[in-house]
């Protein structure tokens, strides 16, 4: 009787430890699945800066669209003001911004700009007064148009309309300029735009116009061969501003808009 009741229970036992041994899987699979869920969970930061409307939110590789917009603006209103005891400091702020397969390029023109024997010679300013921004979320371009003003050294001014064109991607929490245009007039070159070019003159939409779910991966080759980057857009030069003159301003979406005194010819 005895030696029965031990068997009994010694198998009540070997049930009880294999419970116990499946228990014990189950809660460390449960934990490793935890704790792999919580390290791939990147913390998604909300911003209320002083000088936006609207909370900016950034995560690990995504932002909303009132950062973008900032700092594309943040970006356009450095590159538009050039002045020449400063520029080795702008350069090098936004450079850090610049993607690496534009960084090098970027530098070259902006130099190119910065070190022009009639610029310096003249003792010119720049200065970038925007007017309106805009977002594209289909293919996260930010456009800042506005007047471009140069002032030389003596009182003659001279100003023309430019708009700055932006591809904005967040990598690692960190905004990077993947292109960067200028070009004078106040026609952003949105997806539309490209189309309605393409269309009308058979020219091949570039692939950063081309919204994000349309988009193919390039070659290297085909990347080389497209421009992302132009600056000429900037050069100082532009339509006289009658001296006397002063530059009246209203505010548009947050930011200043100067009054045109003459008439900008834009290019579509």
């Amino acid at each position: 009787m005895k030696f029965k009741d031990a068997m009994r229970n010694m198998r009540e036992l070997q049930l009880m430890t294999k419970g116990l041994l499946l228990s014990n899987i189950i809660l460390g699979a449960g934990f490793v699945w935890a704790l792999a869920t919580i390290s791939g969970e990147r913390e998604r930061i909300v911003l209320v800066p002083p000088m936006l409307d609207a909370k900016a939110e950034v995560a690990w590789n995504s932002a909303n669209k009132e950062y973008i917009k900032g700092f594309g603006m943040y970006i356009a209103t450095l590159v538009g003001n050039i002045q020449p005891k400063s520029s080795t400091v702008v350069l090098d702020a936004v450079s850090a911004f610049m993607d690496p397969q534009i960084y090098t390029e970027f530098r070259r023109q902006l130099l190119t700009l910065i070190e022009d024997p009639v610029f310096k010679a003249s003792g010119s300013v720049i200065t970038f007064q925007p007017n309106s921004i805009q977002y594209e979320p289909e293919t996260n371009r930010v456009f800042v148009t506005g007047t471009l003003i140069t002032a030389t050294s003596g009182s003659q001014k001279y100003q023309k309309q430019v708009t700055y064109e932006m591809g904005i991607t967040i990598r690692e929490g960190r905004p990077w300029v993947s292109h960067f245009l200028s070009y004078e007039g106040t026609i952003p070159r949105t997806v539309s735009w490209h189309v309605n070019r393409s269309s009308r003159d058979g020219v091949e939409i570039p692939e950063y116009a081309t919204p994000a779910r349309y988009r193919k991966k390039q070659s290297a080759a085909d990347k080389a061969n497209e421009q992302l980057l132009d600056l000429d857009g900037m050069k100082p030069v532009g339509t006289p501003i009658p001296e006397g003159t002063g530059a009246v301003q209203e505010v548009v979406e947050g930011v200043s808009k100067p009054v045109k005194e003459t008439e900008s010819k834009e290019q579509n």
